[in-house]
């Protein structure tokens, strides 16, 4: 075996870590900080919050131990698990942990068997400010011990190695079958990913393929050696590149801001009263959040204009787990998901149509048959929404049965291409049916 330069260690040998846990009721809170904020019994799923320690190495061969913490949430029952394990590094952009995959695709991830792994990969997302664990619970928390980013991709490949070849206690809890180990990560996670592929991936081995959201580059000096979905929304639109490679598949999402309305909804009405000390909320409650989170312009609501802290509502959720979905069927069958349309550009600006939005990329539904503009790369990170008015949507659909009908074929066309799986489909449309109201008795029609 060949060593890695400066490093001392061979291709492939990556040590395989303590993993200690599960974590119980210790500490102050008793309970894991960004856990659940709903039961996950009715749904039939489990969580369990784990410590990880070993001796990371970064790039230059110093070497430093470390523990950090993974939440790791799993099918109850073993027959449901399909195999494939997703670790989401999760973002710290905003010096808290943003587990922004996991929430974008929980409904997919819960509905196929996934196990899905909050990974706490930066040593921004242990300490140190009010939301990060040892300053949140520094009793249940004290033996935290991140050194810094550098060690991180060497910490992120110790994790997977303890989910691909567990020694000692079992982060999945024995589940039995093939593990496809798929890393996503998102914003700056997605950056930290795009130079793990690049930097380690060859030489660790231990990971089976990522999908980098968000972030990183489109171009590549040699191709990825595992295969790489790269979802991207209007704020890192460009018309550089992409490179061409075997392995690599790029997703543009026309309409799509960096952050969203689902995301905000969930952190602020979800995540934020368990954050505060409240008890988990029935299962059903999730239902309801995502009654109001899942909305796409088609009816109102006041945070569709509060910049940053919820923002623009275009649905990039879709397109996270029918990319989560493609890229398991590309690592367990060899079946490449489909290379998307690239955007439009106005010389280096992105060409918008004349509603303000994108032009060019994948177009989900509400893109071609519009009920609002999405302002996505305005506001930082947010974006905005603004719904059209009752009299702009009967200028463009007189009666809600023709605006239905064209979401309908718009629908039928994004599930046979691949972007959109059949089960958001059906919620697309389910909400589409509802915006009836928005048409009063003019038309309304029935769906």
């Amino acid at each position: 075996l060949i060593g890695l330069p400066n490093s001392g260690r061979a291709v492939g040998a990556v040590p395989n870590p303590t993993v200690t846990g599960p974590i119980g009721a210790e500490g102050i809170k008793g309970y894991p900080l960004w856990d659940s904020w709903f039961d996950l019994k009715g749904l039939g799923y489990e969580e369990a919050e784990y410590f990880v320690s070993g001796t990371a190495r970064q790039a230059n061969g110093t070497t430093a131990p470390y523990t950090t913490r993974i939440i790791v949430t799993r099918p109850s029952d073993p027959a449901k698990f399909n195999g494939a394990v997703m670790l989401d590094w999760v973002n710290v952009t905003a010096q808290f942990e943003n587990a922004v995959d996991t929430a974008e695709a929980h409904e997919m991830l819960v509905r196929e068997g996934w196990a899905f792994v909050h990974v706490s990969a930066q040593a921004a997302g242990i300490c140190c400010t009010p939301l990060t664990p040892k300053v949140w619970d520094p009793v249940r928390y004290a033996s935290l011990n991140h050194p810094g980013d550098a060690y991180a991709n060497d910490m992120f490949s110790q994790i997977a190695q303890a989910f691909r070849s567990p020694q000692g206690t079992d982060p999945l809890g024995g589940l039995p079958g093939a593990r496809r180990l798929i890393a996503a990560g998102q914003s700056q996670s997605a950056s930290k990913l795009d130079a793990y592929v690049r930097q380690v991936q060859e030489t660790a081995g231990v990971i089976d393929g990522f999908l980098i959201h968000g972030g990183g580059s489109k171009n590549w000096a040699a191709p990825p050696p595992v295969p790489v979905l790269h979802l991207l929304s209007d704020a890192e639109a460009s018309p550089a590149g992409p490179t061409q490679s075997e392995n690599y598949r790029l997703w543009e999402i026309a309409g799509t801001a960096h952050s969203d309305f689902w995301i905000g909804y969930h952190q602020e009405v979800g995540q934020g009263p368990r954050f505060a000390g409240g008890p988990k909320r029935p299962t059903e409650a999730e239902q309801e959040l995502h009654a109001v989170a899942g909305n796409y312009g088609e009816t109102l609501h006041p945070m569709q204009a509060a910049c940053i802290f919820a923002g623009a509502t275009f649905p990039m959720r879709y397109a996270t787990s029918s990319a989560l979905k493609q890229l398991d069927r590309w690592i367990a069958d060899g079946t490449p998901p489909p290379q998307g349309p690239r955007y439009a550009f106005n010389g280096t600006e992105l060409a918008r149509d004349a509603h303000g939005n994108a032009m060019g990329g994948i177009r989900l539904p509400p893109i071609d048959v519009p009920v609002a503009r999405y302002l996505s790369d305005t506001c930082a990170l947010g974006g905005l929404t603004v719904p059209f008015t009752d009299l702009e949507l009967r200028q463009l659909y007189p009666t809600h049965a023709g605006y239905y009908e064209q979401m309908e074929a718009r629908t039928a066309s994004s599930v046979a291409a691949g972007f959109l799986l059949p089960e958001d489909a059906a919620d697309l449309l389910k909400r589409a049916c509802a915006a009836k109201s928005r048409w009063q008795d003019l038309g309304g029609g029935s769906c």
